[in-house]
């Protein structure tokens, strides 16, 4: 699988990120890139969550998210992206939302930000409504089962083992990584080890700077960097070699089988 990352910049202007979109889409389409991986909030972005969110959001059938779908029916392309979608039960409150498209333009997946970010003085509750914490949340794309994460997802390894146990050998981050000391060190660490500790592909796709930390990164079962973007706007293509997962399975069936036998729950001893 051909996959582009798309480190974009966007802001609080939806038409001018929706342009971004369409440019970067086309160009990636003609590399022959099968997916666009979009960050999290491509659709509206601010350098703190807050109340203009709300105002921002809209229905999954939105004019932004048709756009989007229209966009990757018209190249041929799926398409990942971030929006803010509309809670009809809680309208002050939208869901942070990833939403997949196939090259048809049909949406095939969805996942809501369920590990809120709520971090220091960053509380990303207080305006966003959680999702379900345990849906694995994977989609099939061009035979590939895909894993979906937001941002913060990416530090608890036991979301990125349910997709994996779900199927998923590439597992999608889209983020937009909050900045500050050791941030970008975490970010590549993390995305690293969740690539070595399941033998699966790594896509993390973040925001650019300032809003973000940058460096968007494609990494392999083995742990190898196959592309790490800059802190500025910019997209790559990467190609995903399956076999290199199931070689990797093979080589070392022992590292998921364990993990799961110490992932089940135990009968306490009586005493």
């Amino acid at each position: 699988m051909k996959v582009a990352l798309a480190q974009v910049g966007s802001g609080c202007d939806k038409s001018a990120n929706l342009a971004r979109i369409t440019e970067v889409t086309a160009a990636a389409s003609g590399t022959g890139a099968q997916l666009v991986l979009f960050p999290e909030f491509a659709m509206y972005e601010k350098p703190v969550v807050d109340a203009t969110f709300a105002r921002a959001a809209e229905p999954i059938t939105g004019h932004f998210a048709t756009a989007v779908a229209a966009l990757a029916a018209e190249h041929g392309v799926s398409i990942a992206a971030g929006v803010v979608e509309q809670n009809r039960d809680d309208p002050l409150k939208p869901f942070n939302t990833l939403a997949v498209w196939n090259h048809q333009g049909n949406l095939v997946g969805r996942h809501r930000k369920a590990l809120l970010f709520d971090v220091g003085s960053f509380a990303e509750s207080r305006y966003i409504t959680a999702g379900d914490p345990d849906e694995p949340a994977t989609v099939v794309l061009d035979g590939t089962v895909v894993g979906l994460q937001t941002c913060y997802e990416l530090r608890f390894p036991e979301l990125s083992r349910a997709q994996v146990s779900a199927g998923a050998t590439v597992l999608a981050v889209l983020s937009s990584w909050v900045p500050g000391p050791h941030k970008t060190q975490q970010w590549t660490t993390l995305a690293r080890a969740r690539a070595i500790e399941n033998l699966c592909h790594v896509c993390a796709v973040t925001q650019s700077a300032p809003v973000s930390t940058g460096h968007s990164l494609a990494v392999a079962p083995d742990g190898d960097v196959l592309a790490e973007l800059g802190t500025a706007p910019d997209w790559v293509c990467v190609e995903l070699d399956q076999a290199h997962t199931e070689r990797a399975r093979q080589l070392d069936p022992s590292i998921l089988a364990t993990r799961e036998a110490l992932a089940r729950p135990r009968p306490r001893e009586s005493t």
